[in-house]
């Protein structure tokens, strides 16, 4: 099954990844293409949240927190955008860093609230339903799709210790 919460916090992780990465950066060409990345899977994510997630939200949640969450994706925009237009300005790293700060609001409250609700909400059916669609559109743009982790067998491990 294609967990929504797995695909979700394995884009959250790389969003944070890269955030990082850009509060110690130099101005230069690995700055802009770590700015360029970072905006190119933060919008397909949040594209994906919006026409995937968001909907059901909006049922099964309630319209106000889905309004929040689509405010939210709306300030990481115009944060993306002031990135851009500041890569090679001194108040970068500021930029940088108030970007960081809304995402991460974002991020807890999907993750400990939204997410955990919605999946309440909803039956195990439209949960993997929404699973594996997210992991088509992240596969229709090329990008990877998170696996569940390889569960080894108890029983396994249990022979081999005996040998």
């Amino acid at each position: 099954m294609n967990d929504p919460m797995r695909i979700l916090k394995a884009d959250h992780r790389e969003a944070e990844k890269l955030l990082g990465k850009l509060a110690d950066s130099e101005e230069g060409s690995e700055r802009q293409q770590m700015v360029e990345e970072l905006t190119m899977k933060l919008t397909a994510h949040m594209e994906l949240e919006e026409s995937i997630v968001y909907p059901s939200v909006r049922e099964a949640v309630g319209a106000e927190d889905e309004e929040e969450a689509e405010v939210e994706h709306r300030l990481a925009r115009e944060g993306l955008e002031k990135l851009s237009s500041m890569m090679e300005v001194p108040g970068f790293g500021a930029v940088v860093e108030m970007l960081k700060g809304g995402i991460m609001h974002h991020v807890q409250e999907e993750e400990h609230e939204l997410l955990p609700e919605l999946k309440d909400a909803i039956s195990r059916e439209e949960w993997a339903a929404m699973g594996d669609a997210l992991a088509a559109a992240k596969q229709e743009r090329g990008m990877p799709v998170p696996q569940p982790a390889q569960r080894r067998s108890s029983k396994r491990r249990t022979k081999a210790k005996s040998r």
